[in-house]
């Protein structure tokens, strides 16, 4: 980092960041996440533990920007989705990334802030982008040379719990792309296909044979990196255990993803008059309005048979004219518009070398 007295950067700038960062926490404490971050709080601080304003500021900028909801989004990310009227430079001024880059970082507080900082030290903080350089935003937390182990441990996590904050790295984005495309091909090597359909309570087991297959193939190839890939999931969500069938589909774009009831969605696909009944029809609607089942779901269900999937949304939606052919793709835009808002990430998060040893713990 190239450390300087802030001089020079636009004053209107660092006001509006000043304004969109009051406008995020404002977002965060609305009564919908009360309960989120409540669970957040008793799964990370003992109860006994009386937190300082620091610890109160690192904790709540942790959930707003890196914490997952149930829905799979963070704060951050449902903020960005409801103001879509900000410009590109403002929602960048709310994105606190970390990717490996070199950033020349000012600060409004004085040269001594940076006197504080010894050469080769390690730097916790958040920045702020303010045109072309960054703010830092606040606390800052100062390591030793030798608190190495526990920086880099605290990177990793970043790395693998928020792998958005890779991917300004356009290198960094590229390889995450590669490694999504190299599981693709295990999982179809493993499994056959890249749509698997199983019980709920299959997918866990299938999910850890298929990891110790991924190991196995790794540990071939990558021996250092193999004893650090990380465990498969510790628990799924009970809708995906409790379902009757579940489809593993491995996109080529969108990556693996879980899929509930889609034996119910798959039949009333072949057979349109199944949406009369409630379960089929509930579900076919549920695969439509529902942010985390992306759009390419639908359409492998529609392409079996566009005939059929033309009747299925003509009964559905009560459209007698829709034709899927013509209509099906504006459908699927104006059903999931924050999918089609983001923009294609990977599921993968590509770390540096150095940070291997402390993917699992250390």
């Amino acid at each position: 980092m190239n450390g300087a007295v802030w001089m020079g950067v636009d004053a209107a700038l660092l006001d509006r960041a000043g304004e969109l960062k009051q406008a995020l926490v404002e977002f965060a404490e609305h009564p919908q996440y009360g309960r989120a971050f409540t669970d957040l709080v008793a799964r990370h601080v003992d109860r006994s533990t009386v937190l300082d304003e620091r610890q109160v500021m690192t904790l709540t900028d942790h959930f707003v920007l890196q914490h997952r909801l149930r829905n799979g989004r963070t704060v951050l990310e449902q903020f960005l989705a409801a103001h879509r009227e900000l410009s590109q430079q403002e929602r960048e001024m709310v994105l606190n990334l970390v990717d490996d880059l070199t950033y020349e970082v000012y600060s409004n507080m004085g040269p001594s802030v940076f006197r504080q900082m010894p050469n080769r030290s390690f730097l916790i903080t958040r920045l702020v982008p303010i045109g072309d350089t960054w703010m830092i935003s606040g606390p800052a937390e100062v390591y030793r040379t030798d608190q190495r182990d526990v920086v880099l441990q605290a990177a990793a996590n970043v790395a693998m719990g928020f792998p958005e904050a890779v991917y300004r790295n356009p290198d960094k984005l590229a390889r995450a792309w590669d490694m999504q495309r190299e599981d693709r091909q295990r999982f179809l090597r493993f499994f056959g296909t890249d749509l698997l359909v199983v019980p709920g309570d299959q997918v866990r087991p299938r999910m850890e044979e298929f990891h110790a297959f991924c190991h196995d193939q790794i540990e071939r190839t990558q021996p250092k990196v193999a004893p650090h890939i990380p465990a498969p999931m510790a628990e799924l969500p009970a809708e995906i255990v409790d379902s009757e069938s579940v489809a593993l589909i491995y996109d080529e774009d969108d990556g693996l993803g879980f899929y509930a009831d889609f034996d119910l969605a798959e039949a009333a696909f072949a057979d349109p008059d199944l949406i009369r009944r409630r379960r089929y029809r509930e579900t076919v609607l549920a695969y439509l309005d529902d942010d985390t089942v992306e759009p390419m779901v639908l359409r492998r269900l529609a392409e079996r048979d566009p005939a059929k999937a033309t009747i299925v949304f003509r009964k559905l939606l009560k459209r007698p004219s829709f034709d899927w052919a013509r209509h099906g793709e504006d459908l699927l835009r104006t059903s999931k518009v924050a999918y089609f808002d983001r923009p294609r990430r990977p599921r993968f998060s590509p770390i540096s070398e150095r940070l291997v040893p402390y993917v699992d713990g250390g």
